[in-house]
């Protein structure tokens, strides 16, 4: 029986209608080759909003307003170590307010690409599982 991983992602957008995702190299997972919002793993004794805020800004340098919980999803897949993990993802939309896309200290990711993208884009990209379902949610494909 895998074990429980809970992890954040934050759909964040700029003032230009852009959303700002990374995409995972194609040899590692979980969702491996796949763009995704930039988040992770919630820290034992950490709030959850916290942890998503912490995370973007670890992964990208970014940070926001208007931060809202939007949507969760649940998968089992094998995580950034290819162990399989049972993966509940809490899932954010936020506004850009600043940040130059560079990775700050403490983020353990290795990203192939990290910038803002159009909704005409993203329907030719390929798409994690969980921000297609969000971004389905939402309204945007």
């Amino acid at each position: 029986m895998p074990s429980i991983s809970l992890v954040t992602g934050v759909l964040v957008k700029n003032a230009d209608n852009k959303f700002l995702l990374v995409k995972k190299p194609d040899d590692v997972g979980p969702y491996a080759g796949t763009y995704l919002p930039p988040g992770g793993a919630v820290d034992q004794d950490e709030r959850i909003d916290e942890a998503a805020l912490r995370e973007l800004y670890e992964e990208t340098g970014v940070k926001v307003t208007n931060l809202k919980r939007v949507y969760f999803d649940d998968d089992i897949t094998e995580n950034w170590a290819g162990k399989v993990k049972h993966m509940v993802g809490l899932l954010y939309t936020a506004d850009y307010a600043s940040g130059d896309l560079t990775p700050k200290e403490g983020n353990d990711d290795d990203f192939d690409v990290v910038g803002w993208f159009s909704l005409e884009e993203m329907k030719h990209m390929p798409l994690s599982p969980p921000i297609e379902k969000l971004m389905r949610h939402l309204g945007y494909l």
